[in-house]
């Protein structure tokens, strides 16, 4: 039986670059992968779809139980600079394999745009 789940590593969330040109950096909540959930399961699918954002998506991954920040590895990055066309919308996906008990997503260097969400699926 064939079983899916979907979860959001990082809801929408909005930033508009007031001229200071200020960035900062945003975490999403940690959340269950697919080895701590199914347990021989080691295929997650992350979509993730911006609205004009300057930053980088960052994906994350712990084989802890309990993680605590030394925990976390990068699984996967991404340049999400549309600075150069401000009109530049991304929907995208990346297959990403591993028996990881949690993962997370990270904005590094929101600058401007809205991240419309970053999904987890398996």
């Amino acid at each position: 039986m064939s079983q899916s789940t979907i979860l959001t590593l990082l809801p929408q969330t909005v930033y508009n670059n007031d001229g200071t040109n200020q960035k900062y950096n945003v975490t999403g909540n940690s959340i269950q992968a697919a080895a701590y959930v199914l347990g021989n399961q080691d295929l997650q699918t992350v979509t993730y779809k911006f609205t004009e954002v300057t930053g980088n998506l960052v994906i994350e991954g712990t084989l802890a139980s309990t993680p605590v920040e030394g925990d976390w590895f990068k699984l996967y990055e991404k340049n999400a600079n549309n600075q150069a066309n401000l009109n530049a919308n991304v929907n995208s996906y990346q297959n990403i394999s591993g028996n990881f008990t949690y993962m997370r997503a990270k904005i590094n260097d929101f600058g401007n745009g809205t991240v419309q969400h970053v999904k987890v699926s398996y």
